[in-house]
């Protein structure tokens, strides 16, 4: 079985296994053992894959569950507590939870310490109208009935989502709130993780000067947060997660853009779910002028800061119509810069390294 595809093949499939046998993870290891079996074989359906590579690993020698579910019960994959794993690939089958007579939905978590969902991912659910309670399987046990829907979403190839998966979003979104339509700008300066850009604050000024509203998703409630994407006629922000949730609700009559916050692939992912949704790609913006990574670090990744060049960052938001005139613009002072330099330093162990690019 290849990787799942957002076209064709089994992420658009849903299959019933009789006596399905369900399995854990048993250590904490980037790609576990765990999954499902049927009649003692793989059950390839249930498996979990990330940009060509199976996450979850065939469970090989494994002693019968001695545990028994009875009833109809839906296969949810594998549980992540990390938010942007969770709602690209906890959420991929999503799309299959509608099905007639469930009595649950079942989980596997990625680790032990991972025991009951974040109000967060219970709202989803709610949203998406999921009736059935969600379960987290913590020891082997065998289900009576198990339906399996194939992985319509995630990072990679299928991040594009499968026509079931993009209707199931679209149906979510039909059903929020309509708000006055309005432009956002998707701040990080209230995440309280490392990486994002240095300066923020400034970002956030100037967008506010051209009528922006300035949104902090992690303080918002999730419903909150799909509404405020529904009802935006353009959203710019620096690459990251959030951008996984506006995409759940974008449609063709909104404008997207990404700020670079850092010189790899990681937003390739997030586009390619936006051009499903939309039918075209986001404004990619890169004005990045040098990375601040830790030191010791081969190159950018989630943990590092970006410098902008806010000249030319100006000049791609007024090329691409996000803002009217970029006069005006002003970027961080070398106050603002040392006081964020020295705020981005403060969240890691070690000293934070300038990689220029420009």
């Amino acid at each position: 079985m290849s990787e799942p595809l957002p076209g064709c093949g089994w992420s658009r499939e849903i299959v019933t296994v009789a006596n399905a046998w369900i399995f854990p993870p048993t250590e904490l290891v980037g790609r576990p053992f765990c999954g499902v079996t049927g009649d003692g074989q793989d059950v390839l359906h249930a498996s979990t894959w990330r940009d060509g590579v199976r996450m979850t690993r065939a469970v090989e020698s494994a002693e019968r569950p001695s545990a028994v579910l009875p009833g109809r019960h839906l296969w949810g994959g594998l549980y992540y507590g990390h938010f942007g794993h969770f709602m690209t690939e906890t959420m991929s089958r999503c799309w299959g939870f509608d099905q007639p007579g469930i009595d649950s939905v079942l989980f596997v978590p990625k680790h032990d310490k991972l025991v009951k969902f974040q109000s967060y991912q219970t709202d989803f659910w709610s949203l998406l109208g999921v009736r059935a309670p969600e379960g987290i399987v913590q020891t082997p046990i065998r289900v009576e009935e198990l339906v399996i829907p194939g992985q319509g979403f995630g990072l990679g190839r299928i991040a594009q989502g499968t026509p079931e998966f993009r209707a199931t979003m679209a149906w979510m979104a039909q059903a929020l709130p309509q708000d006055t339509p309005r432009r956002i700008y998707v701040s990080r300066t209230r995440f309280n993780g490392r990486g994002g850009v240095l300066c923020e604050k400034v970002l956030e000024r100037n967008m506010a000067a051209r009528g922006y509203t300035i949104m902090h998703p992690e303080r918002m409630a999730l419903a909150d947060q799909l509404r405020f994407y529904k009802s935006a006629t353009h959203i710019v922000g620096v690459d990251s997660s959030a951008f996984h949730i506006a995409g759940m609700v974008a449609d063709p009559s909104k404008r997207i853009a990404f700020i670079l916050r850092r010189d790899n692939n990681a937003h390739r992912s997030i586009a390619a779910q936006i051009n499903g949704m939309t039918g075209r790609d986001p404004v990619i913006i890169d004005a990045l002028a040098a990375n601040w990574i830790e030191d010791g670090a081969a190159a950018s990744n989630h943990l590092s800061w970006g410098e902008l060049d806010h000249d030319t960052l100006a000049q791609g938001l007024q090329d691409h119509g996000f803002i009217d005139d970029k006069r005006g613009w002003q970027g961080p002072t070398e106050a603002e810069m040392a006081d964020s330099l020295a705020f981005s330093r403060s969240k890691h162990a070690v000293d934070l390294v300038r990689k220029p690019l420009r």
